[in-house]
C-alpha cells in the first residue's frame, strides 16, 4: 500500500492467478504466500471453473474468483472469450456446456455480485466489433504476463484492440495481470493499484466498479484532464506516451531522465486519451482511457 499526495490509500493486487485447483503449479496457500511476500495487499485466485470464496486474514485479502471460458474457434462468429469473475458474493450459476455464450457468463457473474474482467483479448484474438456486443464487462486486461514470451507468443499486450474500441466510443478500464500458471517468472509482474479507504472486499470491489484503479508493472501514475491539458504525475520514468483515436499527434511521446511531471495539450479531433509511463527497466504503467472533447 502507498499513500498519494492527498493521503489516499492505494492497494496492490493481482486479479488473475491459477493454482493446483485447475492448471497451476502451486497450491492456493503457496500462491497466496508468494504474492504476499512480494508486497501485494490482495489477490484473486481464478482457477478455471473452480470458484474460490473471499477470505481475509492477517492483513491480506483474498478475493473470490473464477475464470470462465466459452467458444471453440477464435475465428468463429462468436469467438473465444475468457472472463474472470472477481469478488462475487456467491458462486455464479454457470455450468460448462456447448453453446454457452459470453453474455450468459457476464450476466451470471453480475447476478452473483461479481466484477467481470475480459481476459487477454489479444491472446484470444477477440475482435473489437464482437467485444462491443458484450454487456457487463467491468474491465479488460491491457496486459497479461503469461500471454507473452517465453510462455506464449507475443500477445501479452492488448492495447491495440482496446484502443480501437475506445476510438469507437467503448472505453473499457484497463487492468494488468499475471495469469500465473507455471510460477516460472510470470508471477508478481503485472498488477493493479486500487484506491480505496480500507483493505476490505467491499471497499476494493466498490473502487473497481467506480474505476478508481490503474494497471502497472512498477511505475506509480496519476493522470488528470482539465482545460484541454493532460497532466501526468508519476514516479521517475524514461518515457510518457499519450494515446488517442488520432493515428498521428505531435508531441505524444516525451522522453527524458527521471521524468515525474509531464503535460500534453489535447489536439483537435481527439475523443479519448490514455497514458503509458515507462521506467528505465522497461516496466509500464497504464492509465485507463477517458473521453475528451465533445
Amino acid at each position: 500500500m502507498y499513500q498519494d499526495a492527498e493521503g489516499k490509500c492505494w492497494w496492490k493486487g493481482n486479479l488473475h492467478t491459477h493454482t493446483t485447483r485447475s492448471d497451476g503449479l502451486k497450491s492456493p496457500k503457496e500462491a497466496e504466500a508468494l504474492y504476499r511476500m512480494n508486497g501485494y495487499d490482495f489477490l484473486a485466485i481464478t482457477d478455471h471453473w473452480k470458484f474460490l470464496e473471499t477470505r481475509q486474514e492477517n492483513g491480506f485479502l483474498l478475493l473470490s474468483g473464477c475464470e470462465y471460458d466459452v467458444g471453440k474457434a477464435a475465428r468463429a462468429e462468436t469467438g473465444i472469450y475468457h472472463i474472470v469473475s472477481i469478488g462475487a458474493a456467491q458462486e455464479p450459476s454457470l455450468k460448462r456446456r456447448e453453446g454457452l455464450t459470453a453474455n450468459e457468463v457476464l450476466n451470471a457473474i453480475g447476478e452473483a455480485g461479481g466484477f467481470a474482467v475480459l481476459a487477454h483479448p489479444a491472446w484470444s484474438l477477440n475482435r473489437p466489433d464482437e467485444i462491443e456486443k458484450l454487456r457487463g464487462v467491468g474491465a479488460a486486461e491491457v496486459y497479461n504476463t503469461f500471454s507473452g514470451l517465453p510462455w506464449n507468443g507475443r500477445r501479452a499486450d492488448s492495447s491495440g484492440i482496446l484502443d480501437t474500441l475506445a476510438a469507437a466510443g467503448s472505453l473499457l478500464p484497463f487492468v494488468a495481470a499475471d495469469d500465473t500458471h507455471l510460477y516460472a517468472g510470470e508471477e508478481c509482474r503485472s498488477f493493479i493499484w486500487v484506491e480505496a479507504p480500507e483493505l476490505t472486499a467491499g471497499a476494493i470491489l466498490a473502487s473497481l466498479r467506480e474505476g478508481r484503479f490503474y494497471a502497472s508493472q512498477g511505475p506509480k501514475l496519476a493522470v488528470s484532464v482539465s482545460d484541454g491539458k493532460v497532466q501526468v504525475d508519476c514516479s521517475p520514468v524514461s518515457a510518457v506516451i499519450f494515446y488517442s483515436n488520432l493515428v498521428w499527434s505531435a508531441g505524444r511521446v516525451i522522453q527524458g531522465d527521471s521524468l515525474t511531471n509531464v503535460t500534453y495539450s489535447l489536439k483537435s479531433g481527439e475523443n479519448f486519451i490514455r497514458v503509458e509511463a515507462i521506467d528505465a527497466l522497461g516496466r509500464i504503467a497504464w492509465s485507463s482511457p477517458v473521453a475528451v472533447g465533445r
